[in-house]
């Protein structure tokens, strides 16, 4: 099973139309950050994962819950559960990061809208005119140090900011409060359990693989 099967297993609830809902968007950007990154000629040095070392998303319950729903339904993967419930805070390097694997995400098709955007969406100056600044772990020479306001005149699109796919996923979020990943994540995972356990004891509700038990909820 893929992320973009997610829905069957919970079809006709509302937790399947937002996952569906912010895959819908994610796809959206990936579409456009590919677009605007070959246009700019930017990008990231060949398996760098720097920037994953020295930050921690928050995200929203919905981004949660979709990274919850990659882990349980599709990886199947309790170790990372096991990982971000063990999560020292004191450090600065994402839970969900892997040095060894190839994208260095554990969740890379379910990552959240900032992972997503960081060093590949311009974001907005002080006059709210579209600026892209060069990510300061990227260590390539022939990736520019900033695209200015006037580069973007001559974009024959519309030049979507951070900002605006930001408020694209706020329409998708019930109380637009973040929390740290680890935290999150758990806390969906549990709330996603419950659900699933719900669905496989009533013979109306869709057949539910069997999926690991978060160790924390």
């Amino acid at each position: 099973m893929n992320i973009n099967e997610l829905g069957k297993y919970l079809h006709g609830t509302h937790i399947a139309e937002i996952w569906q809902s912010l895959l819908t968007l994610y796809d959206s950007v990936d579409h456009y950050t590919v677009a605007f990154q070959q246009r700019h000629a930017i990008s990231c040095p060949v398996g760098c994962g720097t920037c994953c070392e020295h930050f921690i998303p928050e995200i929203t319950t919905e981004e949660a819950s979709l990274v919850a729903a990659y882990i349980l339904l599709v990886k199947q993967d309790c170790s990372l559960l096991n990982r971000l419930e063990s999560f020292d805070e004191s450090s600065s390097v994402c839970p969900l990061y892997d040095k060894d694997s190839p994208f260095h995400c554990t969740v890379y098709p379910a990552r959240a809208l900032i992972c997503r955007l960081f060093g590949a969406c311009p974001s907005s100056d002080k006059q709210n005119r579209p600026i892209f600044r060069k990510c300061k772990y990227n260590t390539r020479n022939d990736t520019p140090e900033f695209v200015l306001p006037q580069e973007f005149l001559i974009e024959e699109q519309p030049v979507s900011v951070m900002s605006v796919f930001g408020t694209q996923l706020k329409a998708l979020t019930a109380d637009q409060i973040l929390k740290p990943i680890h935290t999150s994540v758990l806390e969906a995972a549990g709330t996603l359990q419950f659900i699933m356990r719900y669905f496989t004891d009533n013979d109306s509700g869709p057949d539910i693989p069997n999926s690991p038990t978060p160790v924390a909820s």
